[in-house]
């Protein structure tokens, strides 16, 4: 094969200037090569994480979970019910901040010396990624001085039924100190929306505390995270009983992790679909989950959303006056707009933030008709809601299409700041075989980090760290991006499938004028 060669044919459908494609290598860009971690390694870079909530003025533990150092300056990769329960439906879980430990000694209880902020979180997947942020005091940090032991990512699209996987973390049942237990993967679970590879099934013991744990190959490799009981796997909790006080509050009661007896309670969340997320936490970009509701019906396509207007909300949830701000001390607020062009059973859900951070996401099915007025109600029963600038995003459909959104502001918050005039870009397109035009399955689709371009990407033997984005297409050759990308900004775009030469755009920059959903097919040559 003559690797000089260059490929002139253009991504088709650009309307913008693009470099031409070169054709260099026939595969998917290897993982970096990293020295295998140590089982020391592992141990130390398993942490425990406390949601902490305020009880009169005192930050206590409330829930407790596992999670994994993914780099030396504190990711953490952990599942979302630990990160934040409200983003899998739990709002009155929502925690106050996030403890972390770590593991001194293995004889030892870990040692919380931090807490962690949610950067990246994905309700639908269970998966989320926190970042150490603060002394548990409170105090600054800078991140580059951490220098945590932490686990390379695996290939989880390579794990085989039958291959041995290692699980660390601090399951309920375990003691305070970590726990290791082995097994070996037994099968797959697939969903809908999410493909074949949904879950992985393993004979390892798996209880819960151990969510958001490290599950890891004999070489050292992070494959999967541990998830609770029947999280999307399609099986029931015969039985789950509350026989220890596990979030150490000297009380037996529903706040403390219960245990299942029976079921499918043994899943692992393959550490491929948390890529999108890890790669939006590595680069500051917000995330935005590309899955809705299974088994919802498709939308007409003419949904529209009116302006959001914000109400009183007393107890009960029950709309009060129209106001343009809130004061301090509220416990919630009601959002309402218009609706009209949907459909029953259709994907639809809400996002909202907090002074730019996320607290809640909900996907559900329409249930209110094609259309009328909508009230959503954001409640807090614990604590007041705390003083803030707030946003509100509504969308529907798999794609998460926002509609309509709101600010306002809650005490004594700074002004909302203007939002852009513009949304992101957001990459779509087909990708088949340039001699047959038949689809082509499983290519791979990089949106490279600002600033990189190709060559630079693959003199570096292309390192995961230089990768913004990435996805694969479905049996069809189609593709989303997981994520929106910033307009007048350069961003190098490469489509890598095995057997094929890749095809790149270098540069790549999109203006406001461009629609905010911009197509980019690619036709490939062996």
């Amino acid at each position: 094969m003559n690797k000089g060669k260059l490929n002139r044919i253009w991504l088709a459908g650009m309307a913008l200037v693009l470099a031409s494609m070169a054709c260099i290598i026939v595969s998917p860009p290897p993982v970096t090569p990293t020295p295998a971690p140590t089982r020391q390694t592992l141990i130390t870079a398993t942490v425990q994480i406390y949601g902490l909530f305020n009880k009169n003025g005192q930050l206590v533990p409330g829930y407790v979970g596992s999670g994994t150092l993914i780099s030396a300056d504190g990711l953490i990769l952990t599942n979302a019910h630990v990160a934040d329960p409200a983003a899998v439906g739990d709002p009155e879980s929502h925690p106050d901040a996030l403890a972390v430990g770590l593991v001194a000694s293995e004889d030892q209880p870990p040692v919380f010396s931090y807490r962690a902020e949610v950067v990246a979180i994905d309700g639908y997947l269970d998966l989320a990624v926190i970042r150490i942020a603060s002394t548990l005091d409170g105090g600054a940090i800078n991140s580059s001085d951490l220098r945590l032991p932490y686990v390379p990512f695996g290939d989880s699209d390579q794990a085989h039924v039958g291959d041995h996987v290692n699980i660390y973390g601090f399951p309920a049942i375990g003691g305070e100190t970590i726990t290791y237990t082995d097994g070996n993967i037994s099968g797959f679970t697939s969903e809908d929306q999410v493909g074949d590879r949904a879950w992985i099934k393993t004979d390892a013991t798996i209880s819960g505390g151990n969510s958001g744990g490290l599950a890891a190959t004999d070489e050292g490799y992070i494959i999967g995270v541990p998830s609770r009981a029947s999280s999307g796997a399609g099986g029931d909790i015969t039985d789950c009983r509350v026989i220890q006080d596990t979030n150490g509050d000297g009380v037996l009661n529903d706040q403390d992790s219960c245990i299942p007896i029976g079921g499918f309670i043994n899943a692992l969340r393959p550490v491929n679909l948390a890529r999108p997320l890890v790669n939006a936490a590595q680069t500051g970009m917000a995330y935005t989950s590309p899955y809705g509701v299974a088994g919802t019906a498709p939308g007409g396509g003419g949904e529209a959303f009116g302006p959001v207007t914000w109400f009183e909300a007393n107890a009960n949830c029950e709309k009060g006056n129209q106001v343009s701000a809130f004061p301090s001390g509220i416990s919630g607020l009601t959002a309402v707009f218009d609706y009209s062009g949907m459909t029953d059973g259709q994907a639809w859900g809400s996002t909202w933030s907090a002074n730019g951070q996320n607290i809640y996401q909900s996907n559900d099915p329409w249930d209110s008709g094609a259309s009328g007025s909508y009230s959503f109600c954001l409640f807090n029963s614990q604590n007041p809601i705390p003083d803030g600038n707030y946003t509100a995003q509504f969308f529907v459909g798999a794609d998460q299409r926002i509609l309509t959104q709101g600010n306002v502001v809650v005490g004594t918050g700074a002004s909302v700041p203007t939002p852009p005039s513009a949304s992101g870009i957001t990459l779509i397109g087909t990708v088949t075989d340039a001699s047959t035009g038949n689809p082509i399955a499983n290519a791979y689709v990089f949106v490279l980090v600002s600033g990189v371009n190709y060559d630079s990407w693959a003199a570096a033997n292309y390192p995961d760290a230089q990768i913004l984005m990435t996805t694969k297409t479905d049996a069809n050759g189609n593709y989303r991006m997981p994520s929106s990308l910033p307009r007048n900004a350069p961003y190098t775009i490469v489509i890598s499938v095995k057997g094929y030469y890749d095809k790149y755009g270098d540069n790549l920059v999109w203006s406001d004028t461009d629609a905010s959903e911009y197509r980019l097919d690619a036709q490939m040559n062996k």
